[in-house]
Protein backbone atom coordinates (compact mmCIF):
# COMPACT_ATOMS: atom_id res chain seq x y z
CA UNK A 1 0.00 0.00 0.00
CA UNK A 2 1.70 3.66 -0.80
CA UNK A 3 2.77 5.31 2.20
CA UNK A 4 1.25 8.63 1.72
CA UNK A 5 -2.30 7.07 1.59
CA UNK A 6 -3.24 6.44 5.22
CA UNK A 7 -1.63 10.08 5.98
CA UNK A 8 -3.66 12.03 3.38
CA UNK A 9 -6.63 9.36 4.40
CA UNK A 10 -6.71 11.00 7.52
CA UNK A 11 -5.94 14.45 6.21
CA UNK A 12 -9.15 14.47 3.99
CA UNK A 13 -11.67 12.89 6.79
CA UNK A 14 -10.63 15.51 9.29
CA UNK A 15 -10.78 18.69 7.28
CA UNK A 16 -14.24 17.05 6.15
CA UNK A 17 -15.44 16.46 9.32
CA UNK A 18 -14.85 20.26 10.25
CA UNK A 19 -16.44 21.52 7.53
CA UNK A 20 -19.76 19.45 8.09
CA UNK A 21 -19.61 20.47 11.69
CA UNK A 22 -18.27 23.83 11.34
CA UNK A 23 -22.29 25.32 11.02
CA UNK A 24 -22.87 23.83 14.40
CA UNK A 25 -19.58 24.86 16.52
CA UNK A 26 -19.83 27.62 18.85
CA UNK A 27 -18.16 30.95 18.06
CA UNK A 28 -15.40 30.21 20.30
CA UNK A 29 -13.83 27.16 20.03
CA UNK A 30 -11.16 25.62 22.79
CA UNK A 31 -7.58 25.10 21.64
CA UNK A 32 -5.91 24.83 24.89
CA UNK A 33 -6.63 23.33 28.25
CA UNK A 34 -5.19 22.54 31.21
CA UNK A 35 -4.25 19.54 33.30
CA UNK A 36 -7.50 19.26 35.34
CA UNK A 37 -9.63 19.70 31.43
CA UNK A 38 -9.84 23.58 32.31
CA UNK A 39 -9.86 25.84 28.81
CA UNK A 40 -6.82 28.15 28.81
CA UNK A 41 -7.65 29.36 25.19
CA UNK A 42 -10.41 29.80 22.79
CA UNK A 43 -10.18 30.95 19.06
CA UNK A 44 -12.85 31.75 16.68
CA UNK A 45 -14.43 28.83 14.96
CA UNK A 46 -12.57 29.76 11.22
CA UNK A 47 -9.07 29.67 13.22
CA UNK A 48 -9.37 26.81 14.85
CA UNK A 49 -10.48 25.04 11.85
CA UNK A 50 -7.04 26.21 10.08
CA UNK A 51 -5.28 26.12 12.69
CA UNK A 52 -5.63 22.35 13.82
CA UNK A 53 -6.17 21.34 10.19
CA UNK A 54 -2.80 23.13 9.02
CA UNK A 55 -1.02 22.01 11.83
CA UNK A 56 -1.66 18.76 10.27
CA UNK A 57 -0.77 19.10 7.09
CA UNK A 58 2.36 20.97 8.09
CA UNK A 59 3.28 18.16 10.15
CA UNK A 60 2.90 15.56 7.33
CA UNK A 61 4.59 17.39 4.69
CA UNK A 62 7.66 18.22 7.55
CA UNK A 63 7.89 14.05 8.19
CA UNK A 64 7.95 13.77 4.28
CA UNK A 65 9.90 16.33 2.99
CA UNK A 66 12.95 16.55 5.36
CA UNK A 67 14.14 13.13 4.95
CA UNK A 68 14.70 13.91 1.20
CA UNK A 69 17.21 16.95 2.28
CA UNK A 70 18.82 15.57 5.21
CA UNK A 71 22.26 15.51 4.75
CA UNK A 72 22.57 12.19 5.87
CA UNK A 73 19.60 10.82 4.22
CA UNK A 74 21.44 7.57 3.30
CA UNK A 75 20.73 6.59 6.41
CA UNK A 76 17.26 6.26 5.95
CA UNK A 77 17.26 3.10 4.22
CA UNK A 78 18.73 1.61 7.00
CA UNK A 79 15.63 2.44 9.47
CA UNK A 80 12.99 2.65 6.47
CA UNK A 81 10.16 -0.11 8.70
CA UNK A 82 11.18 2.21 12.10
CA UNK A 83 10.89 5.64 10.58
CA UNK A 84 7.46 4.21 8.28
CA UNK A 85 5.97 3.59 12.10
CA UNK A 86 7.01 6.53 14.03
CA UNK A 87 5.85 8.99 10.82
CA UNK A 88 2.35 6.98 10.88
CA UNK A 89 2.18 7.37 14.79
CA UNK A 90 3.34 10.97 14.92
CA UNK A 91 -0.24 11.75 12.27
CA UNK A 92 -2.17 9.16 13.94
CA UNK A 93 -1.64 11.11 17.20
CA UNK A 94 -2.17 14.48 15.45
CA UNK A 95 -5.49 13.55 14.01
CA UNK A 96 -7.12 12.03 16.78
CA UNK A 97 -6.24 15.08 18.94
CA UNK A 98 -8.06 17.22 16.12
CA UNK A 99 -10.77 15.04 16.26
CA UNK A 100 -11.14 14.78 20.03
CA UNK A 101 -10.86 18.53 19.58
CA UNK A 102 -13.61 18.99 17.09
CA UNK A 103 -16.15 16.69 19.02
CA UNK A 104 -15.33 18.62 22.11
CA UNK A 105 -16.18 21.87 20.86
CA UNK A 106 -19.68 20.55 19.72
CA UNK A 107 -20.41 19.44 23.18
CA UNK A 108 -19.52 15.67 23.78
CA UNK A 109 -17.93 15.33 26.74
CA UNK A 110 -14.73 13.55 26.00
CA UNK A 111 -12.74 13.96 29.16
CA UNK A 112 -9.45 15.76 27.24
CA UNK A 113 -7.83 15.57 30.26
CA UNK A 114 -7.63 11.62 30.13
CA UNK A 115 -6.96 11.30 26.64
CA UNK A 116 -3.89 13.70 25.90
CA UNK A 117 -2.11 12.19 28.53
CA UNK A 118 -3.12 8.77 27.27
CA UNK A 119 -2.06 9.25 23.65
CA UNK A 120 0.78 10.96 24.36
CA UNK A 121 2.06 7.61 26.85
CA UNK A 122 1.23 5.49 23.27
CA UNK A 123 3.26 7.67 21.68
CA UNK A 124 6.61 8.07 23.74
CA UNK A 125 6.13 4.07 24.00
CA UNK A 126 6.23 3.87 20.05
CA UNK A 127 8.76 6.06 19.51
CA UNK A 128 11.04 4.63 22.19
CA UNK A 129 10.16 0.90 20.91
CA UNK A 130 11.85 2.25 17.70
CA UNK A 131 14.26 4.99 18.74
CA UNK A 132 17.11 2.62 18.63
CA UNK A 133 17.06 1.14 15.72
CA UNK A 134 17.08 4.77 14.19
CA UNK A 135 20.63 5.20 12.45
CA UNK A 136 22.60 9.01 12.70
CA UNK A 137 20.09 11.64 10.76
CA UNK A 138 19.47 15.52 11.21
CA UNK A 139 15.93 14.64 11.57
CA UNK A 140 14.68 12.29 14.04
CA UNK A 141 16.77 10.79 16.83
CA UNK A 142 18.68 12.65 20.15
CA UNK A 143 20.63 15.33 17.52
CA UNK A 144 23.34 16.86 19.61
CA UNK A 145 26.63 17.91 18.34
CA UNK A 146 27.87 14.55 20.27
CA UNK A 147 25.74 11.76 18.74
CA UNK A 148 26.24 13.36 15.27
CA UNK A 149 30.04 13.44 15.44
CA UNK A 150 30.46 9.69 16.75
CA UNK A 151 28.57 6.34 15.78
CA UNK A 152 28.91 4.89 18.96
CA UNK A 153 27.54 7.72 21.17
CA UNK A 154 24.57 7.73 18.67
CA UNK A 155 24.48 3.85 19.42
CA UNK A 156 24.87 4.28 23.30
CA UNK A 157 22.21 7.50 23.66
CA UNK A 158 19.38 6.28 21.75
CA UNK A 159 19.48 3.16 23.77
CA UNK A 160 19.28 4.67 27.00
CA UNK A 161 16.87 7.10 25.40
CA UNK A 162 14.88 3.93 24.46
CA UNK A 163 14.23 3.18 27.89
CA UNK A 164 13.97 6.36 29.07
CA UNK A 165 10.86 6.68 26.57
CA UNK A 166 9.14 4.17 27.23
CA UNK A 167 9.44 4.30 30.75
CA UNK A 168 8.14 8.29 30.36
CA UNK A 169 4.94 6.55 28.39
CA UNK A 170 4.11 4.48 30.96
CA UNK A 171 3.83 6.78 33.64
CA UNK A 172 2.29 8.91 31.47
CA UNK A 173 -1.15 6.52 30.56
CA UNK A 174 -0.64 6.22 34.34
CA UNK A 175 -0.96 10.06 34.90
CA UNK A 176 -4.65 10.32 34.49
CA UNK A 177 -5.55 8.48 37.15
CA UNK A 178 -3.65 10.95 39.31
CA UNK A 179 -4.69 13.42 41.55
CA UNK A 180 -4.86 16.69 39.78
CA UNK A 181 -2.34 18.12 41.54
CA UNK A 182 0.10 15.54 40.56
CA UNK A 183 -0.87 15.26 36.82
CA UNK A 184 1.03 18.43 35.76
CA UNK A 185 3.85 18.19 37.39
CA UNK A 186 4.05 14.77 36.21
CA UNK A 187 3.74 15.45 33.03
CA UNK A 188 6.13 18.24 33.14
CA UNK A 189 9.23 16.21 35.32
CA UNK A 190 8.86 12.94 33.35
CA UNK A 191 9.44 14.86 29.49
CA UNK A 192 11.79 16.90 31.24
CA UNK A 193 14.02 13.74 32.30
CA UNK A 194 13.18 11.64 28.91
CA UNK A 195 14.71 15.40 26.96
CA UNK A 196 17.54 16.11 28.99
CA UNK A 197 19.15 13.17 30.39
CA UNK A 198 20.08 11.64 27.51
CA UNK A 199 21.49 14.67 26.13
CA UNK A 200 24.02 15.24 29.15
CA UNK A 201 24.63 11.38 28.91
CA UNK A 202 25.82 11.76 24.93
CA UNK A 203 28.08 14.61 26.49
CA UNK A 204 29.63 12.23 29.17
CA UNK A 205 30.05 9.34 26.76
CA UNK A 206 31.74 11.40 24.19
CA UNK A 207 34.22 13.39 26.43
CA UNK A 208 34.56 9.34 27.90
CA UNK A 209 35.56 8.22 24.83
CA UNK A 210 37.89 10.90 23.51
Amino acid sequence: MNKHFAPILMIIISIALWLIFYQELPDQVPMQWGADGTVNWYASKLTALLVNNGMFVFIYLILYLVPKFDPKKKNYQQFSRSYNIIYHSILILFFTINIIVLFTSLGYSLKIEFFIPVLAGLSFIVLGNYMQTVKPNWFIGIRTPWTLENDQVWRKTHRLGSKLFIIAGVIMIIVPFLPDAFAFPMIIIVSSIAALVPIVYSYILYRKLK
